[in-house]
């Protein structure tokens, strides 16, 4: 980490020495240490399980440069678990990285280019998000064009990636990433209460064989995500829908042909000025535990929300698509969730019920007699408490706690054992000071 902080430093001086002078400058910081206890989070817990507690912490150093028609931002991170190094620690590259290294040029007051490596983010972090959750987040290498005009906005992406400079080959060995992807966002504001929003994602992967003369091959698979958002809002109420349908084929070989769908639908309203209740509904297409035709077999039904910031959808305890889930049997979800919002302290609850989207095949039934049945849609419910408050000037407490209670179904889909009691709690301490900034 040692040459990552003198880079850094040296980044700074650089900066700053022009920022004072010509331009806009910022140096912020970021520490947030998150203690959490698991039991049966990610999935249900069973009776071997024990308790796990640990402490992870983001760190970041920003850097922020404007001048004129010129943005430039660095973003220095280190993700660690407290007590994962010892005190007297020889390598001190561990855990650095760079979470952000863009720039972008304003060509006129319509049309900018940004490139390098930076956050993606639009509408509620459903299809892209920035994965704030995670400690390590989620960034892109892309290059965006951006075109913005009275009441329309519209970006369109694209990124190309390998894992090393190569002289003859354009095959990518990278685990869990895309070998290209390209994507055109609008969001249109017809009105102050309405606002419109589409989006098409095309992602490439790469698919390794063996090709008829026994050698090693590789050829990129491509899936289309395309679809809509709505948002209305005015007065006390508020409305949301979104639906989003795949196809293409799968990243393997031989491939299977996509068609899958994501349908979400909330209604918000303000009971006082502290006060919001939202009910909402989402249905993820699945795959069928059932089907044993050959024909379904060629199919994939089930639907990937690729870079989207899961953790904030379905439930906190993180059962559903957040790094699992991918492939299985979709999810229909259906919440009311309570906010509370004071100047100083906020406060909420969510409550879930959670239901397989597609037939979940009854195993039993198939072991004991024989039968292909499907077992009873309901998977279970999930209650999640959160809330947060100011410590001091410039540093919050976030916490929080979850309980799943699932059912046979649940059990069957995600593992586990369903009698046991599965929880999750956590705490997280936000401080993000302002080093210097120049105006």
């Amino acid at each position: 980490m040692r040459a990552i902080i003198k880079k850094g430093v040296a980044l700074a001086t650089m900066t700053l020495a022009l920022g004072t002078t010509y331009s806009q400058f910022k140096i912020s910081g970021e520490i947030r240490p998150r203690m959490e206890y698991r039991h049966g989070y990610k999935a249900l817990a069973d009776s071997a399980m024990s308790d796990a507690t640990f402490i992870d912490q983001r760190t970041r150093l920003n850097f922020d440069f404007k001048k004129d028609a010129t943005q430039f931002r660095v973003v220095l991170q280190d993700v660690r678990v407290w007590g994962s190094q010892k005190q007297l620690v020889g390598n001190e590259d561990f855990g650095a990285s760079i979470h952000e290294a863009w720039g972008q040029t304003s060509i006129n007051d319509n049309w900018a280019v940004k490139f390098g490596r930076q956050e993606i983010v639009y509408d509620d972090h459903r299809i892209f998000g920035n994965v704030g959750w995670a400690q390590q987040a989620r960034s892109h290498d892309a290059l965006l064009i951006k075109y913005k005009k009275d009441k329309l906005k519209l970006d369109v992406g694209a990124a190309y990636n390998q894992d090393k400079g190569q002289l003859n080959t354009t095959s990518y060995s990278v685990a869990k990433s895309y070998k290209t992807m390209q994507y055109i966002w609008g969001n249109y504001a017809a009105s102050e209460n309405l606002k419109v929003s589409f989006l098409a994602l095309s992602v490439g992967q790469q698919v390794n064989f063996v090709n008829t003369l026994g050698q090693d091959a590789f050829q990129d698979n491509y899936t289309l995500t395309a679809g809509t958002r709505v948002v209305y809002k005015e007065g006390k109420i508020g409305f949301n829908f979104s639906g989003y349908y795949q196809m293409g084929s799968t990243n393997s070989f031989p491939a299977k042909q996509v068609s899958a769908y994501d349908l979400a639908l909330d209604f918000s309203y303000k009971l006082s000025e502290t006060f919001k209740a939202t009910l909402g509904f989402e249905m993820l297409s699945g795959n069928s535990q059932t089907d044993t035709t050959a024909s379904y077999a060629k199919g994939q039904y089930a639907f990937n929300p690729y870079f989207g910031t899961n953790h904030k959808f379905n439930g906190y305890m993180d059962y559903f698509y957040v790094g699992n889930f991918t492939g299985s049997v979709g999810l229909n979800d259906i919440y009311l969730r309570l906010d509370y919002k004071h100047d100083k302290f906020s406060a909420g609850m969510t409550g879930h019920a959670f239901l397989a989207n597609n037939n979940v095949l009854d195993v039993k039934e198939l072991t004991d007699n024989g039968n292909i049945k499907a077992m009873n849609p309901y998977m279970g419910a999930e209650v999640d408490l959160f809330g947060g408050f100011k410590l001091a000037p410039g540093t919050t407490v976030k916490l929080g706690y979850s309980q799943m209670i699932g059912t046979s179904t649940m059990q069957a889909v995600k593992g586990g054992d369903y009698t046991q009691t599965s929880n999750w709690g956590w705490v997280m301490l936000i401080m993000k000071p302002t080093l210097f900034e120049s105006k």
